[in-house]
């Protein structure tokens, strides 16, 4: 076989040696690596590896599904130009829609579709057919040049020389559901549409998602990972409350590695019970509270055989700082609102060639619907980019204790700040409304030893300016960029200071091909925004 060769940037150590750690473990494998670190890089070179050696057996199609948070949806698909071997061709795409769209998409593309719709139009079954019209399933396919431009079509074709990578992405939420569909469940026939795929790998990205023993997404991930040869699990958090949190993971991942030896020499899985009576202490009311555990170090040993472990501290050879774009797809009615204020605001320049005052600022209100404030006066919407940034800090960095969020409007910073609230999470607010005094207390207990969870959700102009206690957190989402590139190099600079201690990661929600883009990407090249706004309206298609 020929030299593998990765795309994009060379990798670190640790992503090689993670590389080679899914090879040894024939693509059953454990990526416990903090976020930031480019697991997703390192699978992506392990899916390339597999495609190339399938290929040498005359199999040159190589099905992969990908079941995510919904922040990290269509981060799969736009990693893939970036990341993919130049010796495959591939196809990614986030499949949208209602339940039943999705489960004739995915047989679909495994060329098994269902002898009769279920319900669901029939555009969801034709692979290659993205369709973006009210009822019908979402598929975004990426442009092989740009990695936030969505297409129609197939990303680099499969010929001769070239085996194919299929990878289909859902959010785990999809198997949540349990309702009734004729005479079976909607787990049921989520089940029947991933066996007709007939994947080669699943990867289950934020696996501690599914750490509930009962719940409905860990019991379908468990009954799915029965039916394929190779699965990949990918966390930073794998036990975000406890060592039990490991069961339901790994019974999805290698339900024998928990197991007892038979007499016949056969391997009995662990109940959770039995799992829990070995390595947790009980107590309490009756005796069936948890109040201690016990045999950890056997726990891990037994994790070891699937597990690689990498943290930011560990990977010396990391970047100090670590830019990651996580893409929004915006709903039906904020991608309507959006292309109708670009009609209005087209009309209005007719054919001048200047942006004038007013109509930069006009221009600069198509980052509000972006941020969910689709029509005026009527508020935030249920924002896309809000539930992704509730993704986003509750599930890839729920075991992180000081998080920040920088946003621009205060509806916006109203309506996250909702969204983030749940137990075990505290939200801070600050925004120029906030009065010193209290100002000062938030951040005060924010850079203290306070073992609370403390997400501070702030605008940017507010914290970008002579604030330190902001180092005490390691990750800051910018929800919406600020129109002065200045205003982004200071609210960076809050945790990339003198007295941090850790790497850090800067999240992006962008919203692919409106005006997030155009904003980053002139902020990156330190470009004229009137000028980038003015084509990206004129030359903008609805």
């Amino acid at each position: 076989m020929s030299t593998f060769v990765p795309g994009g940037p060379p990798r670190f150590k640790h992503q090689e040696d993670g590389l080679r750690h899914m090879i040894r473990t024939g693509g059953t494998s454990a990526l416990l690596w903090e976020p930031g670190t480019g697991k997703t890089a390192a699978t992506i070179d392990f899916l390339g590896v597999l495609t190339l050696v399938r290929a040498r057996k005359a199999q040159p199609e190589t099905r992969v599904l990908v079941a995510c948070p919904l922040a990290a949806v269509d981060t799969w698909v736009s990693q893939m130009p970036k990341w993919a071997s130049p010796q495959i061709g591939f196809w990614a795409e986030a499949l949208g829609g209602t339940l039943l769209h999705r489960a004739e998409a995915l047989a679909a593309r495994g060329g098994k579709p269902f002898a009769r719709s279920l319900g669901g139009s029939k555009a969801g079954s034709r692979a290659g057919r993205a369709r973006t019209s009210s009822g019908a399933p979402r598929t975004l396919h990426l442009e092989k040049t740009r990695a936030l431009s969505y297409t129609h079509d197939l990303v680099v074709p499969a010929d001769e020389k070239h085996p194919r990578l299929v990878v289909e992405v859902l959010n785990l939420d999809t198997f949540s559901s349990r309702v009734a569909v004729g005479s079976r469940t909607m787990a049921d026939v989520l089940l029947d549409a991933v066996t007709r795929f007939d994947p080669e790998v699943v990867i289950v990205d934020e696996v501690h998602r599914i750490k509930g023993v009962s719940s409905n997404v860990s019991r379908v991930m468990a009954r799915i990972g029965r039916k394929v040869p190779r699965r990949i699990i990918l966390t930073g958090t794998v036990m975000p409350h406890s060592p039990l949190d490991v069961w339901a993971q790994w019974r999805f991942l290698d339900p024998t590695a928990f197991a007892i030896r038979l007499r016949d020499g056969t391997f009995h899985p662990l109940s959770f019970q039995m799992f829990q009576d070995r390595y947790a202490k009980m107590g309490g009311w009756m005796g069936k509270q948890v109040v201690g555990f016990r045999r950890l170090e056997e726990m891990q040993e037994v994790m070891s055989e699937r597990a690689s472990v990498v943290r930011k501290a560990d990977a010396l050879d990391l970047p100090k700082t670590t830019d990651v774009i996580v893409p929004v797809t915006l709903s039906g009615p904020e991608q309507q609102a959006y292309g109708d204020m670009v009609k209005t605001m087209i009309a209005q320049l007719g054919t001048s060639q200047v942006v004038a005052k007013g109509q930069l600022a006009q221009m600069m209100r198509l980052r509000q619907i972006t941020a969910g404030a689709i029509g005026q006066g009527s508020g935030m919407v249920k924002s896309s980019k809000v539930q992704v940034i509730k993704s986003l800090v509750q599930d890839t960095l729920a075991d992180e204790t000081r998080v920040v969020v920088f946003a621009l409007f205060r509806e916006e910073i109203r309506a996250i700040a909702s969204a983030l609230t749940a137990k075990g999470t505290e939200v801070q607010v600050i925004t120029g409304d906030t009065s010193v005094e209290d100002r000062m207390a938030m951040r005060k207990r924010f850079k203290s030893d306070d073992p609370a969870r403390l997400v501070m959700v702030c605008q940017i102009r507010t914290m970008s300016l002579a604030v330190n206690e902001l180092v005490t957190a390691s990750h800051a989402v910018f929800a919406t960029l600020p129109q002065q590139r200045d205003d982004l190099v200071q609210a960076r600079d809050r945790l990339n200071r003198l007295g941090q201690t850790k790497p850090v990661t800067f999240w992006y929600t962008v919203a692919p091909g409106t005006v997030d883009e155009v904003v980053m990407t002139t902020h990156q090249q330190r470009g004229s925004l009137e000028t980038a706004m003015l084509n990206h309206v004129r030359s903008y298609r609805t």
